[in-house]
């Protein structure tokens, strides 16, 4: 459970977001650069490793494709393409791509390497279940050259967007053009990102809506806070969830020179973060009771880190065209329930049109799992 002073802090601090925010606008536009890049270009296509197949997929892919590597940079990613058993319906199988919660950032944490766990895999069977064709993309970096951009919201949008145009020029008419995005945790923050951006950005296809989960918003108002004397406020894995972030710019932005602001612990756990999965890492940082604190030479409270955390991370408040829903529980410790009623806020203040979940007693990772009937009503409202 978060402390009594955790939810001070994080009140306190979602407070000011939340006052600063509505005078700002949606989160910097994807930046375009001059190369001849297709997004979502198929590179190459096998078949994944029967161990990771979900119960009740007919034909599995592993694909490679272009997409963006940061908001203004090209590079590839990897994902996984699942068809449901059977013949497909007339006009095709209707898609889900689905984003998936925080892994980690090395290349064995990739869910078309080593699968899914109990919390993502039910939903993905379900929906094939349901006669959804579901891709899931890994996110460029993991699985693929590099180090995943961690939620850099705008690549990770592209990603699960381009990821249905891969799959689409891999099985041509077996799906259906109509596709929706659903994803948890930094998944949740991604689909925020495909939402916004999927008709401009897959304009030939047809996007009918968004599913967010116990997404993070307003981070980029948290992370700056990072320095020698930030508090420890409760938020289950901040400061794992810090060093991906960390990584991610050291790896992809290294003009930033993130270095500068980290101690010598900070640069060492950073890279170690490069190579443990989310699981292993929260594991080594409790046995050695590691503070976001430590990880910090001096504040990252710079108008040059505020600007580049708003560019990765400022989920947008409006411009969707289409349906959105979001789902968090009150009892989330990992992304507290205070973040997105600030998120909600922000977004009915600029008109945006939502459909909005509440759980209680439920944790992070069982979210999507406790929330799926009402998803699958809403999904099979906007598909069938």
């Amino acid at each position: 459970m978060v402390s009594r002073s955790g939810r001070t802090f994080v009140a306190a601090v979602v407070a000011s977001i939340l006052l600063s925010s509505l005078g700002w606008g949606p989160g910097a536009a994807a930046a375009t650069t001059d190369e001849p890049e297709v997004a979502g270009a198929l590179e190459s296509y096998g078949e994944l490793s029967a161990a990771v197949f979900p119960v009740g997929a007919g034909e599995t892919q592993r694909v490679v494709y272009r997409t963006l590597r940061t908001a203004d940079r090209w590079g590839e990613s990897s994902g996984s393409v699942f068809l449901p058993e059977g013949a497909p319906p007339a006009g095709g199988w209707p898609v889900i791509s689905y984003a998936h919660g925080t892994l980690g950032s090395a290349d064995q944490c990739a869910p078309s390497s080593t699968g899914f766990g109990p919390g993502e895999i039910e939903p993905i069977e379900r929906w094939l279940e349901e006669g959804y064709a579901v891709v899931a993309t890994d996110y460029s970096g993991l699985g693929t050259d590099g180090v995943l951009a961690y939620l850099d919201g705008h690549a990770a949008g592209a990603n699960a967007v381009d990821i249905v145009r891969a799959a689409h020029e891999l099985y041509g008419s077996v799906l259906s053009p109509r596709w929706m995005v659903a994803g948890l945790s930094e998944g949740g923050h991604a689909a925020y990102f495909a939402g916004h951006e999927a008709t401009t950005r897959a304009p030939e296809l047809d996007f009918r809506g968004s599913v967010v989960v116990a997404g993070p918003t307003h981070m980029e108002g948290l992370f700056p806070l990072g320095g020698p004397l930030f508090p420890d406020i409760g938020i289950t894995g901040l400061v794992g969830y810090a060093l991906y972030v960390l990584a991610g710019i050291d790896d992809q932005r290294s003009e930033e020179n993130i270095r500068e602001v980290l101690s010598p612990q900070g640069i060492e756990w950073m890279e170690k973060a490069r190579t443990l999965c989310a699981g292993d890492l929260g594991r080594h940082i409790r046995a050695e009771r590691i503070q976001l604190s430590s990880l910090f030479s001096r504040s990252v409270w710079t108008p040059r880190f505020h600007d580049l955390f708003r560019e990765m991370m400022q989920v947008p408040v409006d411009g969707y065209d289409r349906s959105l829903r979001v789902v968090q529980s009150v009892s989330d410790t990992t992304v507290p329930v205070a973040l997105t009623w600030a998120q909600l806020v922000d977004m009915r203040s600029r008109g945006t049109q939502f459909e909005y979940q509440e759980l209680s007693g439920i944790s992070h990772g069982q979210t999507t799992v406790a929330s799926m009937d009402q998803t699958m009503e809403f999904i099979d409202r906007l598909m069938r």
